[in-house]
């Protein structure tokens, strides 16, 4: 066991160390001046989302165009340090992972329910191994006034993406009981955008209409079956305790499936979901499912359905032999590393978890490390599951 736990810390070392002569680049500095009364206001604010008039934009010193910049989220309005969403009149580049990428819109979070910082960039990275999260992604600071407000995570809009080249034409964020939070169309056609909109609302109709291998065939028609299968998976084995209604779905440009787009990892490994326990205790034997929340019906259905639930678990091995221990310790290094160097800059004691705990890297290394040993171990014993 020892010899063995050596190699896996060898092969992570070798993956973590290419990652990192990647990743580590000057982490953008972000700076934005606003007036007096602006600011105070903005910190003052409890739960409401404000516009900033007039801001002057600063990336890494070199000044953007603005064409929108206003707060957002729903817990995170009523701390200090809010979070924001930035749109650009023109894009700006950014380099990561060793070359330049631009970007014109996206969200500025500001990780305040975000404990020791590396649960989203942990699963982002992840989950972009395994073709589940698009996005671009990184570290970053913000100043306001010269102010600083902490470590940020600058992550792509869903939005932005969907609109590259080619174009999604329709995008929806489910909501609790799969409600339709948001609908972006990009489409100058109605009845394509109706028939996009009637697709969604197919995939729920047909687990009450079809079951068994109908049922499969049905939905990976409207839906990339494997894709969500994989996001499950990924849910169960990190124990999100909020992911039902943290999802976008957008029809892939020129094949007509949903795809999906996963969002906030705030809350992970914890001991059970926030939301969905009555409904997975009333569906037979689900207590025995590896899905972690049944507080969707098409996860309930996935799980209640003998043939779905047997390609998802077909999907759930793939995954897990994908993630390898070496894999997940060599990203956990890759966000210890990047952390690290973030440490010593002034913007890192503004961070504050809950608006209280400012970040501490000797907390947070120990943390991400105790987290590490347990995934690994749960994921070691989840693919010997699997594999019986």
């Amino acid at each position: 066991m020892r010899v063995q736990a050596f190699l896996i810390w060898c092969s992570a070392l070798t993956i973590a160390q290419e990652l990192a002569g990647q990743s580590i680049n000057a982490v953008p500095e972000i700076r934005i001046y606003i007036s007096k009364s602006q600011y105070n206001s903005l910190l003052d604010s409890k739960g409401r989302k404000l516009e900033l008039k007039k801001p002057v934009f600063l990336v890494n010193g070199d000044t953007a165009k603005v064409k929108e910049v206003h707060s957002r989220g729903n817990n995170s309005l009523t701390f200090e340090h809010k979070s924001l969403s930035v749109d650009l009149a023109d894009a700006i580049d950014i380099k990561t992972d060793g070359k330049k990428v631009k970007i014109k819109k996206f969200d500025l979070l500001n990780l305040v329910m975000d404990k020791n910082l590396w649960h989203n960039r942990w699963a982002f990275l992840n989950m972009a191994d395994v073709s589940l999260f698009p996005l671009l992604n990184m570290y970053c600071t913000l100043w306001i006034n010269d102010q600083p407000q902490g470590i940020y995570l600058l992550v792509e809009k869903q939005r932005h993406y969907t609109t590259g080249k080619p174009k999604s034409p329709y995008m929806v964020r489910r909501g609790v009981d799969h409600v339709l939070n948001d609908e972006y169309i990009d489409t100058p056609s109605k009845e394509d955008a109706k028939k996009f909109k009637q697709q969604y609302h197919a995939i729920y109709d047909d687990i009450t209409k079809y079951k068994g291998e109908d049922l499969y065939n049905q939905l990976n028609s409207k839906l990339n079956l494997d894709h969500y299968f994989s996001w499950l998976g990924f849910n169960y084995l990190i124990m999100n305790g909020d992911y039902a209604d943290e999802l976008y779905l957008y029809i892939v440009p020129g094949g007509g499936k949903f795809d999906v787009i996963p969002w906030d990892y705030d809350d992970i490994l914890r001991p059970v979901p926030h939301e969905g326990m009555a409904a997975r205790n009333s569906v037979e034997g689900f207590k025995n499912k590896l899905i972690f929340s049944s507080e969707d019906p098409l996860d309930r259905a996935i799980a209640s359905d003998e043939v779905l639930y047997r390609h998802y678990l077909s999907s759930f091995e793939a995954l897990l032999n994908t993630l390898t221990a070496e894999n997940l310790t060599a990203v956990s290094q890759k966000v210890k590393d990047e952390l690290q160097a973030l440490s010593t800059d002034p913007a890192a004691p503004a961070s504050l978890f809950l608006g209280k705990e400012a970040f501490s890297m000797k907390d947070a290394s120990e943390d991400i490390d105790k987290s590490m040993d347990f995934i690994v171990k749960r994921r070691n014993g989840l693919l010997q599951t699997l594999k019986k």
